[in-house]
């Protein structure tokens, strides 16, 4: 089998908007839609709750509620026991919004796993998690630093063909290296690679939940 054709693809799938749109979304909790399903299943939540919840500043709950409340998803109350203390509630605006934003990826991932058998996806499970310990090899990141942060051999290159260079370059700012690892990368390389592109496969497995 031509190793080339499996990797190219799963560059197709990788650059499939829905997966970008995956990835971005599991980079990190969206404090908004953290606190609407906190109001979902906690009553009588205070401002100070919410920011214990999501850990963040009271200054920065103050411009969530603010926003939910523009968008119609929560609102302010006062408490009947004490009107010093203001409750904020979810609406049904609000609810609705979970439930529509729960849907939005739920039913696209049943559309890219249709016709997938629970065996089949384990054992593609399985076969992407091997992908991802491969790359995540420190043998993989030793391989990768002796190619990528060797100049010498990319000027070669680049004088042979100027689009091999490009890739080159264009993949250390893709992933936001920048110059800084150019000219031999050091052992800063090797972290910042494992974090940033190493772990990107996860997303492939966070696709199938």
């Amino acid at each position: 089998m031509n190793k080339n054709i499996i990797l190219n693809k799963l560059m197709e799938i990788a650059y499939q908007p829905f997966f970008i749109f995956e990835y971005k979304v599991g980079e990190k909790p969206d404090n908004a839609f953290e606190t609407l399903r906190l109001l979902a299943k906690e009553e009588n939540v205070t401002a100070g709750r919410i920011a214990e919840y999501l850990d963040i500043k009271p200054s920065s709950v103050t411009q969530i509620i603010k926003k939910l409340e523009e968008s119609g998803t929560a609102k302010r109350v006062k408490s009947e026991a004490d009107a010093r203390v203001i409750f904020v509630e979810l609406t049904d605006k609000g609810r609705t919004s979970i439930n529509e934003q729960g849907q939005i990826s739920s039913s696209l991932k049943e559309e890219v796993f249709k016709d997938f058998t629970e065996e089949e996806l384990e054992t593609l499970d399985q076969y992407l998690s091997r992908i991802n310990e491969n790359i995540s090899s420190d043998e993989f990141h030793e391989k990768l630093n002796a190619i990528f942060g060797n100049d010498e051999l990319w000027k070669h290159f680049s004088k042979i063909s100027a689009h091999f260079g490009r890739a080159r370059e264009q993949m250390l700012e893709h992933h936001g290296f920048g110059d800084e690892f150019r000219g031999g990368f050091g052992g800063g390389f090797h972290e910042a690679f494992h974090e940033r592109f190493g772990g990107d496969m996860n997303f492939f497995r966070r696709g199938r939940k």
